[in-house]
C-alpha cells in the first residue's frame, strides 16, 4: 500500500472497552501492522494463537474476516463503501444558510452546499460592491480565512478574479439591456464629466425610469472615457452609448449642470434625435437645480466672508494641533458645552461644508470666548481678530439661511423616489425667504439677500422661460393640479394678473400638446373609446331601431343623431382629471404619488402614462455625480493602473448589483466565462488585455 493513499485516511484512537477478545494496533507488543487500514478495526483474536480472526468496523460495526497474511485489500474496500465512515458523507449534503441584507431587516434563510463556482462568483462581487483590489486573494490574512472557513475553496488568481468581474459586468448589462428594452416608458437621463488621479477624463451617464410596476429606477449605464470635456465632445460620447444601449426611441430629457460645454452638447443630441424626441425636443433640456442654488449661495456669501473668515480662522487654530484641541475642549467643560462632539472645519468652496461648519461653531461660542481667555496666543495669531459678537449674530443667521438651501438641496438630490413635482414648491421656499432678508433690518444679511435675489432672478425670474416639465409636474401632483399654479402666480405677481394670465395659458397648451402627443400614440394599440370619456354616455338604442325596414324610421333617427351631436360635448381625460377634486393634502405625510398613479392608472390611461415620464425626470446631476465619489475610491493613489474598461466594469456593476438585490445568474455567468476565455486563448494579446483590465492592481 502506498504511503500517499494512506497518509489521506484519517487516524482513530479509539479502543475497545468491555470485549475482552477485542485488541487494537497498539495493545499488542511487536505488532508488524504497518497499514493505516488498521487503525479503522478493531481485531478480535484466538484466544490461544492468539492470531487475528476477525475484525470490525468502527463506523458500521461490521464484522470481516481479517488475517494479516492475507494483505488489506479487503478493509480498504469496505471502507470505501462504508456509508458512515466521515470521508464517504455526502460532501454535497446542504446545510443551512442565513443571510441578512445590511440596510435592512430582511433576511434570506435557504440551503446551502459547497460550491466552487458559487464561491468565485461570490469573491467577485464582494470586489465588486465593496471596493477591494484584486489583489487581495493573494493577501495572508485573506488565504488564512479562506482555509477557515471553506478549505474546498480554491483561491482564485486576480487575473481569474478580473476575469470574473469582467463577466458578471457582461451578464448583468445584458440584462439591463432587456429590463429597458421591456418598458412601456420612455428614459430620462442625467450625466456630468470627471478628471481621474490618471488625469484621463470620464462621462458618466445615468438612466432614470419608471417600470410597469411604478418603481423608479436609477442606473448607471456608462462610466465611458472621453477626449476632452468639449461640448461637442460630450455630445458624441453621450449619442453613442445611447446608441449602444439602443435607447434613442425612448428618450425623454436630459438633465445636466449649467457649464456652456453642456448647453452644446444638448444642442448636438437635438439636433440628431429630434424626430424621436417629444415635441422634437421642445423640452429635452433640463437644467440642474442643485447647481443653480450652490451658484445662488455662492453670490451671497460674499457679502458676510469677514465674519466667516474670522470663525474659519478661530477653528483652525484650535484644531492645529492635539495641546490646543485638548486646552479647547477643557474650556468647553468649563462654561458646561453640551454638544459631546468637536468643531469641524470646511471646505472654503464648497458652502455645505461652511454651513456644517457654523452650525457646528455657534455651539462652541461659549467656549470659543473662554478660550481667548485660557490661551493668550489666541488673540495674538489670529490677523484679522478673534470672532466678534456681531460675526456669531450673523453666523447665527447665516446658519439658517444656508439651512433652508441645504435641506433643499438634500430634497432634490434624491435618485430613489421622485424629485420633479419637489422642485415648484422648493424653488417657491427660497423666494420667500430672499424676500425676507432683502427686508431684514440687518445690513449684511439685507445685502446678502439682494445678492442671491438677482442670481434667483437670473435663472427663475421668469417661470414662463422655465422648463415647463418642472410646472406639468405640478399639475400631474393630485394634491395641487393648475389650481395651484394659479394661486402661486398671483401671489408672485400681484400687480400683474395678465401675465400670469399669459403664464397658466402657456402651461395649459403645452399640457394638452402633451397630452395629444401621447393620446395619439396609444390610439394606435386602443380605440378612441377607450380612452375618452363621453359625457353624454347615453345608450339611445337607435343601433336596434336603423335596423328596422322601414326607410323611413331609419332616417328619421339619424337626423335626431345629427342634430343632437352639435349639443353633446366630449371631454378628454385631461378635463376630467383637472375638474376632479384635489386629493387632501396632509403637512409632514409623504405622499405615494407614484401609488395614486397606478391605482389611478386605468381610468387616466393617457395620463398616466405621461405621468411615468414626466415624474421620472431628475432635478439633479447629483446621481450622476455620485459615480465619481465610487470612482475616486477605485481609482486611489494605489490602484492607479487599472485601465478605463475595468473602471468602468466596476463602477456601472457596483451599482447595478446594488440596486438590483438579486442573485446573479451561475449558468449564465458560467457561459460568459468560456466565451471570455475563449476569447483571450485566441488572441496573442490575450494577456495584455487582462493586465489592461487589473494593471497593478
Amino acid at each position: 500500500m502506498s504511503n500517499t493513499d494512506n497518509s489521506s485516511v484519517p487516524m482513530d484512537d479509539e479502543s475497545e472497552v468491555g470485549n475482552e477478545n477485542a485488541t487494537t494496533k497498539s495493545t499488542k507488543v511487536g505488532d508488524k501492522r504497518k497499514s493505516e487500514y488498521w487503525n479503522h478495526f478493531w481485531d478480535f483474536r484466538d484466544p490461544v494463537t492468539k492470531k487475528i480472526v476477525q475484525v470490525k468496523c468502527k463506523y458500521c460495526e461490521k464484522m470481516l474476516t481479517g488475517n494479516t497474511n492475507n494483505g488489506t485489500s479487503s478493509l480498504k474496500k469496505h471502507l470505501g463503501a462504508c456509508s458512515k465512515y466521515p470521508p464517504n458523507v455526502d460532501k454535497k449534503q446542504k446545510l443551512i444558510s442565513v443571510y441578512k441584507f445590511p440596510e435592512s431587516d430582511a433576511t434570506i434563510v435557504s440551503n446551502w452546499k459547497f460550491d466552487e463556482t458559487a464561491c468565485r462568483l461570490g469573491l467577485a462581487r464582494m470586489v465588486i460592491v465593496d471596493e477591494q483590489p484584486f489583489s487581495i486573494v493573494e493577501r495572508e490574512g485573506f488565504r488564512y480565512f479562506c482555509s477557515v472557513a471553506v478549505p474546498q475553496f480554491h483561491i482564485p488568481s486576480r487575473f481569474t478574479v478580473a476575469r470574473d468581474v469582467k463577466n458578471i459586468f457582461v451578464c448583468e448589462s445584458g440584462k439591463l439591456k432587456k429590463l429597458i428594452g421591456c418598458l412601456k416608458s420612455r428614459v430620462s437621463l442625467t450625466t456630468d464629466c470627471w478628471t481621474s488621479i490618471q488625469n484621463f477624463n470620464y462621462l458618466c451617464l445615468t438612466a432614470h425610469f419608471i417600470d410597469d410596476n411604478w418603481k423608479l429606477h436609477k442606473r448607471i449605464l456608462n462610466f465611458q472615457l472621453m477626449d476632452s470635456h468639449k461640448g461637442k465632445e460630450i455630445g458624441k460620447v453621450v449619442e453613442a452609448c445611447i446608441l449602444k444601449w439602443e435607447i434613442e426611441d425612448r428618450l425623454f430629457s436630459l438633465t445636466v449642470d449649467n457649464a456652456s460645454s453642456n448647453d452644446v452638447a444638448v444642442g448636438y443630441l437635438k439636433t440628431h434625435f429630434h424626430d424621436k424626441l417629444v415635441l422634437e425636443g421642445s423640452f429635452f433640456h433640463m437644467r440642474c437645480a442643485c447647481h443653480v442654488l450652490n451658484l445662488i449661495v455662492k453670490d451671497g456669501l460674499s457679502s458676510v466672508k469677514s465674519s466667516i473668515a474670522r470663525i474659519r480662522a478661530a477653528v483652525r487654530y484650535v484644531r492645529s494641533s492635539p495641546s490646543r484641541a485638548k486646552l479647547f475642549a477643557h474650556s468647553s467643560m468649563l462654561v458646561k458645552v453640551s454638544c459631546k462632539g468637536s468643531v469641524c472645519l470646511d471646505v472654503a468652496t464648497r458652502w455645505n461644508s461652511t454651513f456644517l461648519m457654523l452650525e457646528t461653531a455657534l455651539k462652541f461660542e461659549k467656549a470659543f470666548n473662554r478660550f481667548a481667555e485660557d490661551d493668550p496666543d489666541f488673540s495674538r495669531e489670529l490677523k484679522d481678530g478673534v470672532p466678534t459678537q456681531e460675526d456669531w449674530v450673523n453666523a447665527k443667521v447665516l446658519s439658517l439661511c444656508l439651512k433652508l438651501f441645504y435641506e433643499s438641496t438634500k430634497k432634490m438630490s434624491g435618485s430613489l423616489y421622485v424629485t420633479t413635482n419637489l422642485y415648484f414648491h422648493e424653488v417657491l421656499e427660497v423666494l420667500s425667504c430672499l424676500i425676507e432678508w432683502e427686508n431684514s433690518t440687518n445690513m449684511d444679511i439685507r445685502i446678502m439677500g439682494r445678492q442671491m435675489r438677482e442670481k434667483f432672478d437670473k435663472y427663475y425670474g421668469d417661470f414662463g422661460k422655465t422648463n415647463i416639465m418642472m410646472l406639468v409636474a405640478v399639475v400631474l401632483d393630485p394634491r395641487y393640479k393648475l389650481r395651484f399654479l394659479k394661486y402661486s402666480f398671483k401671489k408672485l405677481y400681484p400687480n400683474d394678473f395678465a401675465k400670469v394670465d399669459v403664464i397658466c395659458d402657456n402651461l395649459y397648451d403645452n399640457v394638452q400638446k402633451l397630452f395629444n402627443h401621447y393620446d395619439a400614440i396609444i390610439a394606435s394599440s386602443s380605440s378612441k373609446n377607450n380612452r375618452n370619456i363621453n359625457v353624454a354616455n347615453v345608450d339611445n338604442g337607435s343601433e336596434n331601431l336603423s335596423s328596422s325596414n322601414s326607410e323611413q324610421m331609419k332616417k328619421f333617427y339619424d337626423d335626431f343623431d345629427e342634430e343632437e351631436s352639435d349639443f353633446i360635448v366630449e371631454k378628454s381625460e385631461l378635463d376630467y382629471y383637472l375638474e376632479e377634486a384635489r386629493e387632501r393634502r396632509v403637512e409632514g405625510e409623504m405622499f405615494d404619488i407614484l401609488g395614486w398613479w397606478k391605482e389611478k392608472s386605468d381610468k387616466y390611461k393617457v395620463l398616466s402614462t405621461l405621468a411615468k415620464d414626466i415624474l421620472a425626470i431628475p432635478i439633479s446631476t447629483v446621481s450622476s455625480e455620485s459615480a465619481f465619489s465610487t470612482s475616486g475610491r477605485i481609482l486611489d493613489q494605489f490602484r492607479s493602473s487599472l485601465g478605463p474598461n475595468m473602471v468602468e466594469a466596476l463602477v456601472c456593476t457596483q451599482d447595478w448589483l446594488r440596486a438590483s438585490n438579486v442573485c446573479i445568474d451561475i449558468e449564465r455567468f458560467l457561459e460568459d466565462v468560456q466565451k471570455y476565455e475563449e476569447e483571450l486563448d485566441g488572441s496573442d494579446t490575450g494577456i495584455t488585455q487582462v493586465n489592461e483590465f487589473v494593471g497593478n492592481n
